[in-house]
């Protein structure tokens, strides 16, 4: 019987195939008092000691297996993350703290400090954040199936063409399917930030996620089909269906091989509008799918990477290596690059407990900087020394107003005279920019507009602040909407500000990735638009298909509309006349 089930759009790209069940549930796990005398203890520290050896060993294993074999550098960089929770003795001594002073056996003390760790991370505000509270969890699993002398990567033996079906899946998990050749990729759990589907994208494989409840509707071998761009999953589809979803893969395979091949154009609407298209990146080997998909320069570069999962925060020297390899590689074109948007507990390898009771509204991005003087000029002598190599924009995340702004250059100053008494070479010409992401910087954006250089609207907190949600909570997610016409106006107040002062603006959020949106953002007349390496060929192609005469009319049309709901329609209108094959969601 035909099942219809709608998730998480995680991955582009259409399959069918025999569904492959991976069994990736948490075990179930009890407390066991120890037997009485000191042997007991030493013998359950021992099996605690022995399991996290293992868990080392067989992650090592695993990453050994693709790095540098021409695998996703995020592969790699996931497996490391597990690796690195085993290896900081900080988890190991809280469990065998737990198993001595509590008599306990090895699994309850494991469980109950992942959770603990797991807790902090779920209340940090932060979606970076929240998702790698899987690197918790999957380290701990790990742990617990040793001890149970289960096998630990249940994902080991996958058919080539199947159809991966999970409650969820870890990074070495995924590590099997770079060999396996599957076909796509449906979980119960996730988001379009988690693990699996940063990895699915990364390896091109069709995904959908968040799936509630599916994995006990399967049977094994059932014929499944997926649409990761639609967030659409069919168990056993008809004949007709299944014919249907195969015609839609040939097409999306032959405009895909399309993209590439035009990557390299200039998008250039067709009445003769210009529109920068850059990419957004998180890591240093990322650039080459920026070049590949034809971007022309990085408009967004995260640079928390650098700060997550160790003891200390990185030197000078370190940021100024992992800088210098985005600039020079990318030069002559340009590279933004952001200041740490973190919150104040994530500078250390394991999150302090005693958290803020909202961070997302606490001490975090440039709050943070100014609050931590010290990290903040470090960072900023390196950007700055950087820009020796290149092209290269500074900005900062999460200003609220001039003052903070300001107090931002003063250290930006201070950091240049540093580098100078030094002796170490600053160019004196590295724009300053502001992040437009906050309501009260839009209000005041006339006033940013004196003292910065550029403007780079953020929609993913944008969107959060101005409508209260939380994008991070599964239960208002109905209430994110890019679309509301209370953000299309504070978009429209941010860009005029900026264009009043000459000023280029550029939108690096989420919003921009969406097909859709990119006629009402050269609408509004903004410059550059910077999204994922993979959507730059994508949103370059969208803007080659439109008259800026019709964008500009369309988001004045929008910005009178009362509901997120009218404003899709007057964009999907125009998609299924204008560019019906490159718009994502279905319009028939």
């Amino acid at each position: 019987m035909t099942d219809r089930r709608a998730g998480i759009p995680a991955s582009p790209g259409i399959a069918v195939g025999p569904a492959h069940l991976v069994e990736r549930r948490p075990l179930a796990v009890a407390p066991r008092p120890l037997a009485a005398g000191a042997a007991a203890v030493e013998a359950e520290v021992e099996r605690l000691r022995g399991a996290i050896a293992r868990g080392r060993e067989q992650i090592e294993r695993a990453r050994d297996r693709v790095r540098g074999a021409g695998h996703p550098a995020e592969l790699v960089r996931m497996m490391e993350a597990h690796l690195q929770l085993l290896e900081d003795d900080a988890l190991e001594r809280a469990a065998e703290r737990a198993v001595r002073e509590e008599r306990v056996n090895a699994e309850w003390a494991v469980r109950r400090v992942a959770e603990s760790i797991r807790a902090a991370l779920e209340a940090s505000g932060d979606e970076f954040f929240r998702e790698r509270r899987g690197d918790v969890l999957f380290a701990a699993e790990r742990i617990l199936r040793n001890l149970a002398g289960l096998q630990p990567d249940p994902a080991d033996d996958l058919p080539a063409g199947a159809v991966v079906v999970a409650h969820e899946l870890s990074p070495v998990d995924m590590s099997h399917l770079v060999h396996a050749a599957v076909a796509a990729v449906v979980t119960e759990t996730g988001s379009r930030t988690s693990h699996t589907a940063i990895l699915a994208r990364a390896l091109g494989l069709p995904a959908v996620v968040g799936v509630p409840d599916l994995v006990g509707c399967v049977d094994e071998r059932t014929l499944v089909a997926v649409d990761g761009a639609r967030g659409e999953v069919v168990v056993a589809p008809p004949p007709a269906e299944v014919s249907l979803f195969r015609e839609r893969a040939r097409r999306l395979a032959e405009l895909q091989r399309t993209l590439r091949e035009e990557g390299e154009r200039p998008a250039e609407t067709r009445d003769g509008r210009r529109i920068a298209l850059l990419a957004n990146i998180e890591f240093p080997d990322e650039v080459d799918a920026a070049l590949r998909g034809g971007a022309e320069g990085i408009g967004l570069y995260r640079t928390e990477f650098l700060y997550v999962g160790r003891p200390r925060p990185p030197s000078e020297e370190e940021q100024l290596r992992a800088y210098e390899k985005v600039v020079s590689r990318m030069a002559p074109r340009p590279v933004v690059l952001r200041t740490f948007d973190l919150g104040g507990d994530k500078f250390a390898s394991r999150p302090q407990l005693a958290g803020e009771p909202n961070p997302a509204l606490g001490l975090r991005a440039l709050r943070l900087g100014l609050h931590e003087r010290d990290l903040f000029r470090i960072q900023l002598r390196a950007m700055l020394r950087a820009a020796a190599a290149g092209d290269v924009g500074v900005m900062f995340p999460m200003v609220c107003g001039v003052g903070d702004f300001r107090d931002a250059l003063d250290v930006v100053g201070e950091a240049r005279e540093g580098l100078r008494r030094d002796g170490l070479a600053c160019p004196g010409d590295v724009p300053i920019g502001c992040m437009i992401e906050v309501p009260s910087a839009v209000v005041v954006a006339d006033l940013l507009a004196r003292h910065a250089a550029f403007f780079s609207i953020g929609t993913n907190d944008l969107v959060q602040y101005a409508l209260a949600i939380d994008r991070g909570s599964e239960r208002v997610a109905q209430f994110y909407q890019p679309f509301h016409p209370a953000v299309l106006r504070l978009v429209r107040q941010a860009v005029r500000a900026g264009r009043e002062a000459g000023l280029p603006v550029s939108m690096c959020g989420a919003m921009a990735e969406d097909p859709l949106a990119v006629p009402l953002l050269v609408g509004l007349e903004i410059d550059r638009i910077s999204v994922s390496p993979a959507s730059v060929s994508l949103a370059k192609a969208v803007v080659r298909s439109i008259r800026f005469d019709d964008a500009r009319r369309l988001a004045g049309e929008a910005l009178e509309a009362g509901t997120a709901e009218e404003v899709g329609r007057i964009f999907r209108d125009y998609a299924r006349q204008t560019y019906p094959d490159l718009a994502r969601e279905p319009l028939d």
